[in-house]
């Protein structure tokens, strides 16, 4: 498949997902015109909303950051990724309406447990999508092994670390909610490929890497 459609709709998708966090984030219906003290209330009482808005907006941007960073490095799409990566952005889409679930009931069991599925959802597919390149030797030549697998340890860590956290939901809601927010932090450190690997020059051959 040309990689660049591929890109284009794996961005088209998370664009529209980071985009529907904000419908999680809504006043409740007043019986008539609120005072002043009633709207800051109001608005003082969606801080669940909005942490839930704010940790799932660091998700998904470096998801998308993520996607970006492997695929600038990856020389071609089979069909196998193709098929692996609808099933990341599938799950993608579905964070919207978990982060609206753990906004209205931050801590409550069902809610953070939803919230850990979806998120251990996206982690299992990223590592499954990771694993097939890596086995169909798609990396660019330029691509050290090392960094290769500093990827796939990275990649596994937050897989583990979110089905963890998953756990801990059915007892301790609000420190599974503490988990999530350090790995998003996690992930803001640059590892593996994630970091500023240079591209080939434009034209030149690339082959495919064995990484171990």
């Amino acid at each position: 498949m040309n990689k660049a459609r591929f890109e284009a709709f794996s961005d088209g998708v998370f664009a529209f997902a980071i985009t529907l966090l904000i419908l999680s984030i809504a006043l409740p219906p007043f019986r008539h015109a609120p005072t002043q003290a009633e709207l800051t209330h109001a608005l003082l009482a969606l801080w669940p909303n909005a942490l839930a808005y704010g940790l799932s907006f660091a998700v998904i941007g470096i998801m998308w950051q993520n996607h970006h960073a492997l695929f600038r490095l990856i020389a071609r799409v089979d069909r196998m990724t193709v098929f692996l990566n609808l099933g990341l952005l599938g799950m993608t889409v579905f964070i919207p309406f978990a982060t609206s679930t753990l906004g209205s009931y931050i801590t409550m069991k069902p809610a953070t447990f939803l919230y850990g599925l979806t998120l251990t959802g996206c982690a299992t597919m990223y590592n499954a999508m990771l694993a097939h390149l890596v086995r169909s030797h798609a990396f660019s030549s330029h691509v050290p092994p090392a960094s290769i697998q500093q990827t796939v340890v990275a990649y596994r860590t937050g897989w583990i670390t979110y089905a963890a956290a998953m756990v801990v939901a059915l007892l301790l809601p609000v420190v599974s909610v503490c988990l999530y927010l350090i790995i998003a932090a996690y992930y803001l450190v640059p590892r593996g490929v994630d970091t500023d690997l240079a591209l080939p020059a434009e034209g030149a051959e690339t082959s495919h890497l064995r990484a171990g």
